[in-house]
């Protein structure tokens, strides 16, 4: 079968073409849209050190990104991602490695050396095929294990306090091997100060980890809702397993230098809420985990750890409305007409959400607000100021807890 984007020769059942990742044929009763449908950019593939003792990788892992913020990654599905950047970018992008076939995993195939300190060991895209899954358990054992077996060459003192993390958090899987210990401890206080005012999140999020950006890759941290791990067979039938992860990037949060100084830059200038610390991007991507969550209670989804034919419509749906942006718009209208009526404001609602942040009113490539951000960026000035942050922020998040009480 031939690709009707770039020409390339694919197998008779191909649903993604191995060279460009463009559709090739319905998921599901998805609608076979290009990646020009779907108003994305492909930008260059960032060849990352992967172990060479690592099976043959499909050429296809490539990522597809809508703009500043949210994008899809080809992995059998369309997946999201929405970041949380040092400053205004257009160039982003990951290289997805590593399928597996059988359920075990060894020490020797995940772990490798660092070719500069600003880089990580963990591999977090490690993709598993041909697996015998059918239960949530077994689903996040194969998480775990992932995880597990790539923490022999990291300090004792960060390997308790990923446990810590797992522990009190109910995270399957912490990665933060290189990080500074009194680093992962301040990450730690995030989760905490969150986790304590939202004790219902716990559950959804799979994995806190490193991941090896690069210099040009100008995020700092990620939220990936959802990332194709496992499935029962290389034609990715189902079920498919599904995590659901923080991203931090190492060339920032292992060069702190780096990263202070990117942030305290955009926080003078007003692009992140005041009083941005080192430490606050990973409740900016927090923010992002509660609105998805919010929105999977919209859509009466309880977990997609495990998508199989009976909910595979439902994510789909969920994935729709995300990548769309709706809820989070619907959300911060219903806020802002809250405050109109609080205040007889005449702030127009775009004036308005600049008030959180220059960062709130973030664009993609074709001048299309992202309006999750303005959701991320709410949580992130509450997290930050508390009764101080802006009365934008406010309003937001008090729209954002009633949607996850239901």
């Amino acid at each position: 079968m031939f690709c009707t984007k770039c020409g390339n020769a694919n197998s008779p059942n191909a649903k993604f073409c191995v060279k460009c990742g463009n559709p090739i044929t319905p998921v599901n009763g998805v609608e076979n849209r290009t990646p020009q449908q779907l108003q994305v950019q492909q930008p260059p593939v960032n060849n990352q050190n992967i172990p060479s003792n690592y099976p043959k990788t499909k050429d296809s892992k490539q990522m597809l990104f809508m703009g500043l913020g949210i994008g899809f990654i080809l992995v059998g599905i369309l997946s999201v991602v929405v970041f949380f950047f040092a400053g205004p970018s257009e160039k982003f992008y990951f290289n997805e490695e590593t399928p597996k076939e059988n359920n075990e995993i060894t020490q020797e195939n995940t772990t490798s050396e660092r070719t500069s300190k600003y880089r990580t060991i963990v591999v977090a895209d490690n993709v598993y095929e041909g697996m015998s899954i059918s239960t949530p358990k077994e689903a996040k054992d194969l998480i775990k294990q992932d995880s597990v077996s790539q923490k022999a060459n990291c300090p004792s003192e960060i390997k308790k306090v990923e446990e810590e993390i797992i522990k009190k958090y109910g995270i399957t899987a912490v990665n933060l091997c290189e990080l500074d210990v009194e680093f992962a401890k301040e990450i730690e206080n995030v989760f905490g100060t969150i986790y304590k005012e939202y004790p219902s999140v716990r559950g959804i999020l799979t994995n806190l980890t490193l991941v090896n950006g690069t210099m040009e890759s100008n995020y700092i941290a990620a939220f990936m809702p959802s990332f194709m791990f496992a499935s029962s067979a290389t034609d990715s039938t189902y079920p498919w397993v599904m995590k659901t992860q923080v991203l931090l990037n190492s060339s920032y949060f292992l060069n702190k230098e780096r990263l202070k100084s990117s942030i305290d830059a955009s926080e003078k200038t007003g692009y992140f809420p005041k009083n941005t610390s080192i430490y606050s991007p990973v409740a900016h991507e927090l923010g992002h985990y509660l609105s998805f969550l919010a929105m999977m209670k919209y859509h009466e989804m309880n977990s997609f750890l495990l998508v199989d034919d009976q909910n595979v419509d439902a994510f789909y749906s969920l994935y729709n409305d995300f990548g769309k942006g709706d809820f989070s718009l619907s959300m911060i209208k219903e806020a802002y007409e809250n405050y109109k009526k609080d205040t007889n404001t005449t702030l127009s609602f775009d004036d308005w959400r600049g008030t959180i942040s220059q960062y709130a009113l973030a664009k993609d490539n074709d001048g299309n607000y992202i309006y999750d951000e303005t959701v991320a960026e709410s949580f992130h000035d509450v997290y930050l100021n508390g009764d101080k942050a802006a009365d934008a922020s406010k309003y937001v998040i008090a729209v954002l807890k009633k949607k996850l009480e239901g």
